[in-house]
């Protein structure tokens, strides 16, 4: 089967909501081509043998690609054109252009394409690693291995390092989980190789749940429980830590709904949630009867730690 490679040329700033288009258009893995990433990487404490100048030199315009399957890629492109538009008009900072380039890739050659946007990212106590990929962690870390098929969940993506960030950042040994919309299941897996003693873990779509089982199943956890299902539709009692890593509509909705599912003591943890929307997703929990523990950002990318005011 062909894909077609279809190339989206924008901003550093707008181009993990352009990356989100894609992935909700049902893009088969999404790469960013940004030199500030590889800016920001020599400013780590990474050593580097040998660095390529072409990379310095490279434009300040951001490439953010997606793969379709051709005989779906003309309704795509569509579709794309309309959320792009829409991204432009709305979008609070620079977009840049927002023009499209495409190309057909052949079957033989997608999966040394895709595989090579996804490598090893290491937040804290926890390193995700592309099952495909050997790799040996340092002393402590737990390794989470995802094949994140058609899921949103890597690790690559800002919302998901906040969130494995204040995971770690409280009590997650023994502690009742659940985690909202899990995607390829990231956050759940890595919940259970932290120390949770269970981990209900839903999403809407039939094809993450896939996902999110088949790498349950890679890395060997037995107490975390896929379905599918619609937010707090098949959870039961209390949960000391519940996770969301969902869009700021969703969470807003969440708000209303959630704090019963939550321990007394117990920690909320949302995250997906862009700058321009914060305001409007920390009042819809305020008024639902949460206070704001800790709130990290990355880039333009926002995540809470709430608990319940009432305790």
């Amino acid at each position: 089967m062909d894909y077609r490679e279809i190339t989206v040329f924008t901003t550093t700033a707008a181009s993990e909501l352009v990356a989100d288009i894609l992935s909700d258009l049902g893009s088969e893995g999404v790469g960013i081509y940004d030199k500030n990433d590889f800016l920001q990487l020599c400013k780590s404490d990474v050593v580097w043998d040998y660095v390529d100048e072409s990379v310095l030199a490279a434009s300040e315009v951001v490439r953010v690609l997606g793969y379709f399957p051709e005989e779906s890629a003309d309704e795509v492109e569509r579709k794309l054109g309309e959320r792009l538009d829409d991204l432009k008009r709305d979008c609070a900072f620079e977009t840049g252009s927002l023009e499209t380039s495409r190309r057909v890739v052949g079957d033989e050659d997608w999966n040394v394409i895709w595989r090579k946007f996804y490598s090893p990212i290491e937040c804290g106590g926890v390193a995700v690693v592309p099952g495909w990929i050997d790799y040996t962690p340092k002393e402590g870390v737990k390794v989470v291995k995802m094949d994140p098929g058609m899921a949103f969940g890597t690790g690559e993506h800002e919302t998901t390092r906040l969130c494995l960030k204040l995971m770690q950042d409280g009590p997650i040994e023994g502690a009742r989980t659940a985690d909202l919309g899990t995607g390829s299941g990231i956050l759940a897996v890595a919940a259970s190789k932290l120390g949770a003693s269970s981990v209900d873990a839903c999403d809407i779509d039939e094809k993450a749940v896939a996902v999110a089982k088949s790498n349950c199943d890679i890395n060997g956890v037995t107490n975390v429980s896929v379905k599918q299902a619609d937010l707090l539709a098949e959870l039961s009692g209390q949960y000391d830590l519940v996770l969301a890593n969902i869009t700021a509509d969703i969470l807003i909705r969440l708000a209303e709904g959630v704090a019963p599912y939550l321990a007394p003591q117990g920690r909320l943890i949302v995250s997906g949630i862009i700058a321009a929307r914060l305001e409007s997703v920390k009042t819809a929990f305020l008024n639902a009867g949460f206070e704001v523990a800790r709130q990290e950002r990355d880039g333009e990318w926002h995540a809470m730690e709430l608990r319940r005011a009432w305790r």
